[in-house]
């Protein structure tokens, strides 16, 4: 493909993730049917660890195999090959864990629910279910109404214990999973399509790498109402240095 068509490709990648991290970016690259999947079916905690994760791995990867000494007379598509391989099978891991961790955590909760409703003095189980409010919306209510909701949690009737098992939902979320680590491999190694001169290539491979963790840092500081400045620059020195401590070992 044309350089052009690679940069195309490169760009709207990039928009796309920066969309999906909560940032200014074109409709009608948001209302895709693509990005619409991702967004319903994940958070945008989520999504930040997605895409810390598969910059990072990507750029581990190019980093870690020398390109010199590896005997490959084309290795940009060899780093293609093990660049979406690792990002992929990471993906299917990812996603997998987190939707059947998930339904055990799920599990948990309703196995304490019936205990409680089996027991309903039992300090303990009371206190285990005000701690696991504490992990949703309602920790926002004050003690007095949380109370009033572990009461009526508690006044109902045990129920079955049923089989849980992934939905139609979950596996939207897989797929979703799947899909940001699928997406993540191609602004970083797209530079390697464009530039011939294959140090310069990696150079500004790196580059797009850093620029998506300073991006990632200063979400993450916006969404905590820490300093925008400083947690973007943090995470650029972070991401550098995981580039360069493979870079070193692989060169």
């Amino acid at each position: 493909m044309s350089d052009l068509i690679w940069l195309l490709i490169g760009v709207t990648i990039l928009l796309l993730i920066i969309g999906l991290i909560q940032l200014r970016t074109p409709s009608r690259i948001m209302n895709s049917r693509f990005a619409k999947l991702i967004l319903r079916n994940t958070t945008l905690g989520d999504r930040l660890c997605e895409i810390i994760y598969g910059v990072t791995m990507v750029s581990v990867i190019i980093g870690i195999i020398n390109i010199k000494a590896s005997g490959y007379t084309d290795i940009k598509y060899v780093l293609l090959v093990v660049a979406f391989g690792v990002n992929i099978t990471w993906g299917i891991i990812d996603g997998a864990t987190s939707v059947y961790g998930g339904l055990v955590d799920q599990a948990e909760e309703d196995g304490l629910v019936n205990s409680l409703r089996r027991n309903k003095q039992n300090q303990q189980y009371i206190d285990q279910l005000k701690d696991a409010l504490q992990r949703t919306i309602l920790r926002k209510l004050n003690d007095l109404d949380q109370t009033k909701v572990v009461d009526i949690v508690r006044e109902g009737s045990p129920e079955n214990i049923k089989k849980y098992g992934a939905s139609i939902d979950d596996l939207k979320s897989f797929l979703a999973i799947l899909m940001m680590d699928f997406i993540t491999v191609f602004p970083v190694l797209i530079p390697l399509y464009m530039i011939d001169d294959i140090r310069s290539a990696v150079f500004w491979s790196h580059c797009v790498a850093v620029l998506l963790f300073i991006i990632i840092g200063m979400t993450w500081a916006k969404h905590l109402n820490k300093n925008i400045l400083l947690a973007g620059a943090t995470m650029g020195i972070i991401g550098a240095a995981i580039i360069a401590f493979s870079f070193y070992f692989g060169w």
